[in-house]
């Protein structure tokens, strides 16, 4: 039983000394300087990813204009029957 109480009293004095430690840190300002620093990096990452996908999206769309300009059908004229079609079956 006595182990039982002492446990109970150290782990009281464990969870007091870390909510103690944690306002310290809120109060001096090194959690707002730490909450600062991830936003931060938070915000380059993101400004980053966009500017990535941003000039990725613009080589993809004046790609898709080139395709569509470069690829024109050659449309031969003639009597095609269905064992000349090709593509199919193959």
């Amino acid at each position: 039983m006595i182990k039982g109480i002492v446990a109970a009293l150290l782990g009281a004095l464990l969870v007091a000394v870390i909510i103690v430690g944690i306002i310290y840190l809120f109060f001096s300002g090194v959690l707002l300087l730490l909450f600062g620093f991830v936003v931060a990096g938070v915000l380059a990452a993101a400004v980053i990813l966009f500017i990535i996908v941003f000039v990725f999206a613009l080589i993809v769309f004046f790609a898709l204009f080139y395709y569509m300009a470069e690829k024109k059908p050659e449309i031969t004229p003639g009597e095609y029957t269905l064992q000349e079609e090709r593509g199919k079956n193959e």
